[in-house]
């Protein structure tokens, strides 16, 4: 497993993918069936890359990643995520050529107020 092909990998999927809305550039990052474990997505890139197309960008900034083996874990703000700014989690498992295989997430809206000061993010 090659750390700089997952953080590539990463930084396309964050920086070209959601930010500029470059869908096209999501099944170079893929391989095999891409298994999808967020319920609102089905398997494969075919919804995601359609998604982009009418929303046109997603939003985001990347605050963390940690890689171990040959899963990634990213700490995300979406900053429209359904017309809601939204903390998430993605986690991806890559292949050997640092392609992505499959992935879940976690996502939390971030609430008007907080009962501390210490932020999502």
């Amino acid at each position: 497993m090659q750390r700089d092909k997952m953080k590539t990998a990463i930084d396309t999927v964050y920086g070209k993918v959601f930010n500029e809305g470059r869908g096209d550039l999501l099944p170079g990052l893929v391989t095999g069936p891409y298994i999808q474990h967020n319920p609102m997505f089905p398997d494969g890139t075919d919804f995601i890359v359609n998604f982009l197309k009418q929303v046109k960008k997603v939003p985001c900034e990347v605050k963390r990643v940690a890689i171990d083996g040959d899963l990634a874990f990213i700490h995300v703000r979406y900053l429209d995520w359904g017309g809601k700014e939204t903390a998430g989690v993605d986690i991806f498992r890559f292949d050997a050529d640092g392609k992505i295989l499959e992935h879940w997430d976690v996502l939390q809206p971030v609430p008007e107020s907080a009962n501390n000061p210490n932020g999502m993010f």
